[in-house]
């Protein structure tokens, strides 16, 4: 799925491991295959729930595959990413991070704990209307078994 030892290129152009992005809670990892939405979309129509999931202690990062990097570190990305003031947007710059790559148009979603423990999975074809929902309906199912 994916290897948690690959450290990751963020916005800002350092290499971050994941464990130095875990939120009190854990972190949700969601990986962007191949043509799918840029960065920028991806914080602009994901905001409020990425907000509601750090304050229950829950980061959220954005992994984009090595070859979309055009994707990641455009004008237009960096500037969102900077905007939430933390990391959020990153680039599989070694091409290790994917142990198998994603599909084009899909999303993968991964939430783990503090002990990097998988807690919850999901693939969605970004290629079918009801992605977005999808997302969010995973998203807040995290938030409210954070809160239990």
């Amino acid at each position: 799925m994916i290897d948690t030892s690959i450290s990751l290129l963020s916005h800002d152009y350092t290499h971050r491991f994941l464990r130095d992005l875990m939120g009190r809670h854990g972190l949700i990892v969601i990986g962007v295959g191949r043509a799918g939405e840029r960065g920028f979309q991806m914080l602009y129509r994901f905001s409020d729930i990425c907000d509601s999931l750090e304050d229950c202690g829950i980061n959220v990062i954005f992994v984009y595959q090595k070859e979309s990097a055009r994707h990641v570190h455009d004008t237009t990305s960096l500037f969102g990413a900077r905007y939430r003031q933390r990391p959020c947007l990153f680039l599989d710059d070694d091409g290790k991070f994917f142990r198998a790559p994603l599909r084009p148009k899909s999303l993968r979603a991964v939430h783990l704990d503090r002990d990097m423990k998988r807690l919850g999975t999901v693939d969605i074809a970004v290629r079918d209307d009801e992605w977005d929902p999808q997302l969010r309906a995973f998203l807040a199912q995290r938030a409210a078994s954070s809160m239990h």
